[in-house]
This record gives structure tokens, sequence and C-alpha cells, in this order.
């Protein structure tokens, strides 16, 4: 058995997907040690749908879960970096000033050439090749509170750079409503509010990935019925199936009505490593390879072009199946998918490929 490093290994899965020729994939093998640990894996894409990398959303944070040098040495293509937009209602809101002060972190990276923001397509690299690689940065949002129901306000984040909205997180706004509980004294809304179609369709008619990750089931369903009509894909970017009609605690899984919602859009579920506990038994989310065996389900029932990869790594999940440390782990997920049965076409699939085409369609 030939050993390999995580690049070398994901570089054999990539000229694997990219060959129908056991020679080839046979050549490519002996020539692996050759390859670098940092180069990025010939014609296999690394997208992370959400992410916080540096923990830049808290200034000033001692802790960091997800440095940046980590997405640089695994070779990452592209990776969202997510401002957040509002927090729990125990902590002080979040202004439209604010939320930009943030996105100024992920534009001094730039200047400094440690990344490359994603504002178009070919903005996005295809390998690494030489000293200094930068990845690419998805600017993102996380919760659309600042925004106050002003469509304008969508313009000047696109403007700003920002190529991805997910429009709920924490707290009831003019949007819709939120998955996770509210304090008593907070009314929901019912639903997509009208302000909140009106900043969907702006950010359709601008070219701009529109996720639903948070939103209560009344807010997926109208932003997916704007999407249908639009002809727009839609993403959750971080969730993972409940297994249930209606989803369970932890709140923030997806029954599978919610996750065919998206689909029918021809949008992504993106799943994380977020460890699912339930005491006095196991559950079906511990471990890496109940992440790959629930990913099969996903393709068994949604389809494989449906579903992605969103770590929501430095966003402080409360606890990881076992076997995810960081985001370098992701070869041993790759590895898990193998075993359960994917092959190296969908799990290229999964790793970035069908986020790279959702973006495409959305992206102008």
């Amino acid at each position: 058995m030939i050993s390999m490093n995580r690049r070398q290994f994901l570089g054999f899965l990539a000229a694997a997907c990219g060959s129908l020729s056991v020679g080839k994939i046979n050549a490519h093998a002996k020539g692996m040690s050759k390859l670098r640990r940092g180069t990025l894996p010939m014609g296999m894409y690394i997208i992370d749908a959400h992410s916080h990398p540096d923990h830049f959303y808290l200034p000033g944070c001692t802790i960091c879960d997800h440095p940046l040098d980590q997405i640089i040495e695994i070779g990452m293509n592209a990776s969202s970096f997510a401002a957040v937009g509002d927090f729990a209602y125990s902590h002080p809101t979040v202004s439209f000033g604010e939320l930009l002060m943030q996105l100024d972190y992920v534009k001094n990276l730039e200047e400094a050439g440690r990344v490359k923001i994603i504002r178009q397509i070919s903005d996005i690299p295809h390998v690494e090749r030489a000293p200094g690689f930068a990845p690419g940065a998805i600017l993102s949002v996380e919760g659309g509170t600042p925004l106050e129901g002003d469509p304008d306000k969508v313009d000047e984040l696109y403007e700003y750079g920002v190529r991805l909205i997910t429009l709920m997180h924490y707290r009831v706004n003019a949007i819709g409503d939120i998955m996770t509980p509210i304090p008593d004294g907070i009314v929901p809304n019912g639903g997509l509010m009208d302000d909140g179609r009106a900043i969907v369709e702006r950010m359709f008619h601008l070219g701009m990935v529109v996720d639903v990750a948070h939103a209560h089931i009344d807010t997926l369903r109208g932003i997916a019925d704007i999407a249908l009509h639009y002809g727009k894909p839609i993403i959750d970017s971080h969730t993972s199936p409940s297994y249930l009609e209606t989803p369970v605690d932890p709140i923030r899984l997806r029954s599978w009505a919610e996750m065919e919602m998206v689909a029918e859009t021809g949008g992504i579920i993106c799943t994380w490593p977020l460890k699912v506990s339930k005491p006095g038994r196991r559950s079906n989310r511990e471990t890496l390879l109940d992440w790959a065996k629930e990913s099969l389900r996903l393709k068994e029932r949604l389809g494989i072009e449906h579903i992605g990869l969103g770590t929501d790594q430095g966003g402080g999940l409360p606890e990881v199946v076992a076997g995810w440390e960081s985001i370098l782990n992701i070869v041993d997920l790759a590895e898990a998918m193998l075993d359960v049965g994917f092959t190296k076409r969908e799990v290229s699939a999964y790793m970035g490929g069908n986020f790279l085409r959702v973006f495409k369609q959305s992206i102008r």
C-alpha cells in the first residue's frame, strides 16, 4: 500500500476523477512522491461554503480554530469569509458600518497578497503552482439584520465585494424568521416579509448566492418560491438532516422536506462537522465515518448534485465529530466517503464541484 499525505491523496483522487484509464491512474500514483503537500490537487475544486477564517468577526479574539494558514496549507481553491451581521439577543446589535469594518479585515488580507477576493468566477484559482499561493475569499455575510430591510444596502455590499448572504442568523429581522428559539416578547413574522422578498430579488438581480441557513421553514419556503420563479439555485451552507419529518433538537438540523425545497431550486445542502449527542444512547453523527454515511444518505435521497461542504470552521461549533480537528482533516473525510461507497467523481462534486456550479449560476 502506498503511503500518502493529504496533498498526495487528493492529487491522486483528482487524477482518478479526470481519467477513465487505469494506466494513467497508476502512472500518477508512481509520481506521487514528487508532489508537495502545498500543491493544489489538479482537477478537484475544494470550496468551503461557510466559514470564519481567523475568527475575524471578533477582532482581538485570542482563540482561533480556523487559521488562514491551514486553508493555504490544504490548497483550498476558495472559502467563505463570513462576517457576522447579528448575534444572539443577549449580545449588542451590529450596525451596517460595523459589518463593513469586519469585511475590511478580508480586504486587508487581499492587499497583503494573502487571499484573492472572488468578485467573478474567473477570480477562483484553479491550481497552486507558485510560492505565495493566495486562496479565493468569498466575501459573505451571516445575518441580514444590518440591512434593515433595505435592498439598496444589498447594492452597497455587492460593490464592497460580497457575493453571498446568509439572510438569517440568530435574530428575527425585517427579512423573516429564524429556526432557533426566540426570547419571550419577540414576535415572529410568520414567514418571509415583503422587505425580505425585495432583498432576495435584488440579490438575484445583482448576481449573489442566497443562503437559507438558519431560516425558519416558512421563511425558507418563501425564498425557495422566489428562486423557482427566477430559475436560480439557493443553498443551505451549513446544516445536517434530522432524519425526521420535522426538525428536532438540535434545532439547526433540517427535515427532509426542507432540504428537498433547496434541492428543487437546483441548489445544494452543505454539511458540517457538528457532533450531535443524544444522552444515554449513540446518535448517528458522532464520528467522521458517521458524517460520510450521512452524506451517502443525502446523495441517495437528494442526488449527488445537491450536496456540498460547509464547515462553519471558526464559528464556534459546540462539539465536532471524532476525527475532525481542523480543515486539514478534509482528506480524512474524503477517504471515509470513499470507504462508504462514494465514487471519486462524487467526492469531487461534494468537495467543491457542486458549489462551483451554483456559484456560476448565481454570479453575473
